[in-house]
């Protein structure tokens, strides 16, 4: 994207977060973004590419936030995963994700489906990397969406389960290593 189209989609982003996916009409979206209709159609020309290009800085939103300062793969990298998503769940009032929301709101879009996919499947691969062990990957996407989904009932707690589940899970491996 370039500069335009980001700041767009940013605010498209913003829109769609507050408001969800099924309510706002395009002028609506328009006046949130605050361009001209013709700007707005002209960098993302229907309303599906408006939930593509709000998806798609979010994807890399996200992804730039989860890498920041993340040490070495292990274990303190994964316990460090689940202290960045609790930061990013009380940033973004405990919502859940908005990937699904969209994919809920649009069912029968392709696009946006593949869209959710690539964003969970990047997801998934970064988690294995993260983790420094590949077979951990969609324990830790598992217990990063369960956050994810309950964190506006169980808060920080949630958190902790995953920390606590992660120090299990890490500890069960060397111990199958070394015996």
């Amino acid at each position: 994207m370039n500069d335009s189209q980001e700041q767009i989609a940013a605010g498209l982003e913003q829109v769609f977060w507050s408001r969800g996916f099924a309510e706002p009409s395009v002028p609506e979206l328009r006046a949130g973004v605050g361009v001209s209709m013709r700007t707005l159609y002209r960098h993302f020309p229907s309303r599906e590419a408006m939930v593509l290009g709000a998806l798609e800085h979010r994807h890399r939103r996200y992804l730039k936030y989860v890498r920041e300062g993340v040490s070495e793969p292990g274990l303190a990298a994964a316990e460090q995963l689940f202290d960045k998503l609790g930061g990013w769940m009380k940033m973004t009032a405990g919502k859940e994700c908005l990937f699904r929301q969209a994919l809920a709101a649009n069912p029968d879009s392709t696009e946006i489906e593949a869209t959710v996919k690539r964003h969970k499947g990047e997801m998934l691969k970064f988690f294995g990397e993260l983790s420094g062990q590949a077979a951990f990957a969609s324990t830790l996407y598992l217990l990063h969406e369960g956050v994810t989904a309950c964190y506006a009932e169980l808060g920080d707690e949630a958190v902790e389960n995953a920390k606590r589940l992660v120090r299990q899970m890490f500890k069960a491996a060397n111990a199958d290593r070394y015996s």
